[in-house]
């Protein structure tokens, strides 16, 4: 933690941890600021995509102060304008891409999402260490289109399995035939095993 020491009204100096010592009478004021890394939520908001699907998307981001004394006079609320930063953000982000790109790369959207508002939060005193896409809400009908697009490709997954296996017998069953052949002796030779 640190402290922000305002005499009379003005910013006197920052203070380190420690203990300190002011009379009531003196007219001073001390601000805390934390100084610990934090997360805050982006809760979920209906954002349309480019190909104007309705979804829901919650973000995290993981900050931390690294100026106090920007933190405190560069905004009026260092953590509600780091939040409207990210949301801002993440519309732009959610409205440029298709939902099918959404979906495959979340990573590389959160990715995108940081760079642009890091800068943004170092000018009031914030280091933006992480921001991740925590869940993506798709409507029931979407969702019901995507189970029904999985299964069907389950489906012939399976079925490509089961024609891989009926060419490796029938391969089998060829070279069987074509062994008994050129070799009619083996044909008596399993005869005579049964």
């Amino acid at each position: 933690q640190r402290g922000l020491l305002y005499d009379r009204g003005k910013f006197a100096r920052e203070l380190e941890p420690g203990f300190y010592r002011y009379w009531f009478w003196q007219r001073q004021l001390i601000t805390i600021v934390d100084m610990r890394e934090t997360s805050q939520t982006i809760e979920a908001q209906e954002i349309l995509t480019a190909d104007k699907i309705g979804i829901r998307v919650t973000l995290i981001a993981q900050y931390q102060v690294v100026d106090a004394r920007k933190a405190i006079h560069s905004v009026e609320n260092h953590v509600s304008q780091l939040y409207q930063d990210l949301q801002l953000t993440l519309r732009e982000a959610v409205t440029s891409r298709k939902l099918d790109e959404l979906m495959e790369n979340r990573e590389p959207m959160a990715e995108s999402i940081r760079e642009q508002v890091a800068p943004r939060a170092a000018v009031y005193g914030l280091e933006l260490k992480r921001v991740g896409v925590k869940d993506i809400v798709l409507p029931g009908a979407v969702r019901a289109v995507f189970l029904a697009e999985m299964e069907a490709d389950l489906k012939g997954k399976a079925n490509l399995v089961a024609a891989r296996h009926e060419i490796a017998a029938a391969r089998a069953r060829a070279n069987t035939a074509k062994l008994l052949q050129e070799n009619p002796n083996l044909a008596r030779m399993q005869e005579i095993e049964m």
